[in-house]
């Protein structure tokens, strides 16, 4: 367990529309401050919670807003710089993108939406969230805990959601270039180069919306360790593109389609423990294309219905130096398809939802047992969101649901949920919830087949593993201190997981008789930790915004902490206008603790069993430090400068990430 600590957890701020005053010089963190600010809050929209839209101050699921304002006032280029210094959001880097850790549960345990619907292309376990441009967000909405009794599987450590803009005028036109470097580390390249370019067209003339955007972004690879040839992180280069388009032919009709495309190529040099130098290439193509409909009816039942198909291509090539004995390549395509509706009806105090939910997913890969895979899953959910108690003292919400699924291989999975809020006056606010939750066995662990002889070692995977299964009970805390603009939250939270699935194998590999690796369920962990969370008015516009994470994550049938995982985590971030100047200032902090590695005398998987002499290695302690500054020349041209990882904060073992870098750019709206 974790000890006591005076605890304070960064909140995601929402900017209202900036007022403009003539008057004395004043410092403002947001359009308005104090009281003002934590009502526009408030009043925000969000549906992930509860899949209907709702007010912020209504929802029963503790959900956290990122804004349009704050992603283009904090400069960041993609979802995973934008997430990296969020309070209880961390990242975990690796060879094929960088995932999202919530609550101490691994990215294979977050769910990944845009507009509340799954994206294809998960390699692995990890989604790789640098893929996703910030160009057409209008918001993300971030629910920690339990979400499967509305979404299914694999929404077991929580869901973040992508919502995407739509446009407000007739013309609406956006220009977003920055360009710079970075301290690259490689005696060769000691700097590397980085740009970043994004577009935005929109217009809504009458019952019509249409909306456009592309962006391309390059960085070259980073190096970590001088000492040898191998890069730490790929050099990038991505073009994406989409399109929507929309028709509202009255108040309560919507009908929509949307279109996105990106092509991303990774490249970067590998060195094995053997002395092979490889040339390492991934190119990945995404597809997604939705179709939807929403209507109102008299009786005030709304029907949602949508529909998806995701395309995801990944090709990876090592291509080794000198020789072709260990070349490998891979081309791997998954195709996603879906299917959604719902009905969401206001009956007295009862807000019922109700819906199903059809999923078919297929695979075809060389490195799998068979050339092609597939199954399906059909699910049927329902959520009564019930206003027990409504006086102007106390209200008290109950929110119970259920969903089942159907897997075409592992059976059927009940996944309830019970949560209740309790507003007592205008200050405090209770929440708490308890659920269910599970995550089919993904097609490598159970198809898995492939052969690396040059280190000694096969992949083999096991067609009879089960789903793994959860169970969750968060709680938290709301309160509105009665000095001005100041806001207090904590939360905690319990999470076990049963039948999980750990990699076992028959021994060190030998290039002689090759060890067998395969998986297994036979483990046990649980997480479990704390937010506490702090918004202080420091002035009459100037905000600071704090937090604290403690973390307690164990396996449970090893009898050691899970790896790679820090204790404590303590974020800071305050933001400043000065509105004469028309300067403004981002400053965001992250302190992570020491966090735990197990090291073997074997090479590659081995590495991660701990075969020979295990031993634990604690990675030290690390600051990330980012800051912008923007200056609003006109009111439809900025400039700024961004400098990311001031202090260099990272290593080539335990931490590949991109080192200390520094952009300057413009944006131009219309």
């Amino acid at each position: 367990m974790f000890p006591a600590v005076v605890m304070v957890v960064v909140m995601a701020q929402v900017v209202g529309p900036e007022a403009v005053d003539a008057g004395a010089p004043e410092v403002s963190l947001e359009a308005d401050a104090g009281v003002e600010v934590e009502t526009d809050r408030q009043l925000q929209t969000v549906v992930t919670g509860s899949r209907t839209e709702r007010k912020l101050a209504d929802v029963v699921a503790p959900t956290e807003v990122i804004t349009r304002a704050q992603i283009e006032q904090l400069g960041v280029r993609d979802l995973g710089q934008l997430l990296q210094q969020h309070a209880g959001v961390e990242m975990v880097y690796t060879n094929r993108g960088v995932g999202i850790r919530l609550q101490g549960l691994d990215p294979e345990y977050v769910l990944l939406l845009v507009d509340g619907q799954r994206v294809a292309g998960r390699a692995g376990t990890i989604t790789d969230v640098t893929r996703f441009s910030l160009r057409d967000l209008e918001r993300v909405e971030i629910v920690k805990g339990p979400a499967a009794a509305l979404y299914g599987a694999d929404a077991v450590g929580g869901v973040i959601n992508l919502i995407t803009r739509r446009p407000q005028r007739e013309l609406e036109l956006s220009l977003r270039a920055m360009g710079g470097g970075f301290q690259n580390g490689s005696r060769d390249v000691p700097l590397g180069s980085e740009a970043d370019v994004r577009a935005h067209a929109a217009s809504k003339l009458g019952a019509f919306e249409l909306r456009g955007g592309a962006g391309f972004r390059h960085r070259s690879p980073f190096d970590r360790n001088p000492d040898n040839v191998a890069d730490n992180g790929p050099g990038i280069r991505r073009f994406d593109y989409d399109v929507d388009v929309a028709w509202n032919p009255s108040d309560t009709t919507r009908l929509w389609s949307r279109t996105s495309y990106a092509w991303t190529d990774l490249r970067a040099v590998d060195e094995n423990d053997t002395g092979a130098v490889f040339n390492r290439a991934q190119r990945t193509e995404q597809v997604d294309s939705w179709l939807g409909a929403r209507s109102t009816f008299d009786t005030g039942t709304t029907l949602t219905v949508r529909g998806h198909f995701g395309f995801f291509k990944d090709q990876f090539l090592l291509d080794q130096r000198n020789s072709r004995k260990l070349d490998d390549y891979t081309q791997t395509i998954t195709r996603l398809f879906e299917g959604y509706a719902q009905v969401d009806q206001k009956l007295g105090n009862h807000l019922l939802t109700a819906g199903a939910e059809v999923l078919s997913e297929n695979l075809s890969s060389s490195r799998l047992s068979s050339a092609f895979v597939q199954r399906g899953r059909f699910g049927l959910f329902v959520q009564d969101s019930w206003q027990l108690l409504s006086t102007d003292s106390v209200k008290l919400a109950v929110e119970p649901g259920l969903r089942g699924d159907l897997d075409s291989q592992f059976g059927a999975a009940p996944s309830p949920r019970l949560a209740f809020k309790i507003d007592a006056g205008r200050a405090l606010t209770f929440r708490a919830g308890w659920g269910l939750g599970f995550r089919p066995p993904s097609f490598n662990e159970l198809y898995l087949r492939f052969c690396n002889t040059g280190i000694g070692y096969c992949v083999d995977g096991n067609g009879g593993l089960v789903p793994e299964r959860s169970g969750s009970v968060n709680v938290a805390v709301d309160y509105r201190l009665p000095i001005d603009g100041w806001t207090v939250s904590a939360s905690a939270w319990h999470t076990s997981l049963t039948n999980l699935i750990n990699i076992t194998a028959s021994g060190l590999p030998n290039p002689d008789a090759p060890t067998i690796f395969s998986y297994e369920n036979v483990a046990g962990a649980y997480t479990q930790g704390a937010e506490v969370n702090a918004r202080l008015k420091l002035s009459r516009g100037a905000f600071i915004d704090l937090s604290y994470m403690g973390l307690d994550a164990r396996d449970v049938t090893r009898n050691r902490p899970l790896e790679g995982r820090s204790s404590h985590r303590v974020n800071a971030s305050l933001n400043a206008k000065y509105r004469p100047t028309g300067l403004e200032a981002v400053v965001r902090g992250t302190w992570n603790g020491p966090r735990p590695f197990y090291v073997g005398s074997g090479l590659g998987f081995a590495n991660v069993l701990g075969f020979g002499e295990t031993r634990t290695v604690y990675a030290a302690g690390y600051f990330d430090l980012e800051a912008q500054v923007t200056w609003v020349f006109k009111p439809w041209l900025k400039f700024f400068v961004n400098g990311y990882n001031l202090l260099n904060a990272g290593d080539a073992d335990f931490n590949p990430r991109p080192p200390r870098g520094l952009l300057a750019g413009a944006t131009m709206e219309y």
